[in-house]
């Protein structure tokens, strides 16, 4: 299979908003300060771990499964 040209990965990153795919993914978010947080759905979550920081377009989770990234590493 072909691999993408990082032009068209940076490009997604850049243009589709990590906010709107966390939440089409299910996960509802809430304000928290300048970020986003919400219950991580990679593992059995209890307590907000995942943070969104929609100025950077990233997030990670603080709580067990310790993953973050881009739109491209969500997917």
């Amino acid at each position: 299979m072909p691999r993408i040209p990082e032009e068209e990965l940076d490009r997604l990153k850049e243009t589709v908003s990590l906010e709107r795919l966390v939440t089409q993914s299910g996960v509802t978010l809430k304000r928290h300060g300048a970020d986003l947080i919400g219950l991580c759905p990679f593992h059995d979550d209890k307590t907000p771990s995942l943070v969104v920081t929609t100025k950077k377009n990233l997030w990670h989770c603080l709580g067990a499964c310790q993953q973050g990234g881009t739109v491209i590493d969500w997917v």
